[in-house]
């Protein structure tokens, strides 16, 4: 299986990234692509960006979580979340809340969903967690994210924006249950020279490569990691 992750930045120099964003996700051809940054603002347009790519892209299979409500300087209205395409059925889908602490700035959510490939359910999560500046709120969206999940019974296939800049350093928390794509060398925010975006994969998989475009497709480039899952 082949998933790709990018942060869209919204609608940020759209007219120029659309089309180089359109190009990347054809030529990789991935069957599952995870979305960050999705927003809806009706004075750009009446579809979010995931819609919009989609009439050009053609996955059977679409899903966004625009849940969040932004304020903003420009626009009355101005909503913010997670999407999916997929060419597999999406089975089951659910959308969580995080916990909010105070000073973050952001409300952000968990998007789990689940998909049919042949007969096997192959089991995923968007996210894209607070920045962490001052305050650490990305590690403790990380720890919330795999509390609610192992509390399922589940390990998921978990991907997105982190930002985080050395997953590795916490992997006491993920490594007894997944394989992560920080042992694999790439930069997926140029701007910093680091990576913010990652994949885990449950140990019942495995992690076969990750590449990443060549160029920033927003402010990320476009991360995509091939998965057996055996």
């Amino acid at each position: 299986m082949k998933l790709t992750t990018l942060n869209l930045q919204g609608f940020t120099d759209w007219q120029n990234h659309k089309p180089a964003i359109v190009a990347h996700l054809q030529q990789i051809n991935s069957d599952i692509i995870l979305f960050q940054e999705v927003v809806f603002i009706p004075e750009i347009a009446p579809y979010d960006q995931v819609q919009l790519l989609n009439q050009e892209l053609h996955y059977p299979y679409e899903q966004t979580s625009v849940t969040r409500l932004q304020d903003s300087p420009h626009y009355e209205v101005f909503r913010e979340g997670l999407g999916i395409l997929s060419k597999y059925p999406i089975v089951a889908s659910n959308t969580l809340v995080l916990k909010h602490a105070e000073g973050d700035e952001h409300n952000r959510i968990l998007q789990m969903f689940d998909v049919l490939i042949g007969d096997k359910r192959v089991k995923l999560a968007n996210v894209h967690f607070s920045l962490t500046d001052t305050i650490d709120f990305a590690t403790a969206h990380l720890e919330e994210t795999l509390q609610v999940i192992e509390a399922q019974n589940e390990t998921r296939i978990i991907a997105g924006d982190f930002n985080i800049d050395h997953l590795e350093d916490l992997s006491n928390l993920w490594s007894r249950d997944y394989t992560s794509s920080t042992y694999i060398p790439y930069i997926s925010f140029p701007a910093e020279n680091k990576r913010n975006d990652y994949v885990l994969v449950p140990k019942a998989y495995e992690l076969i490569s990750i590449e990443t475009s060549q160029a920033e497709l927003s402010d990320h480039r476009a991360v995509t990691a091939e998965i057996d899952l055996k």
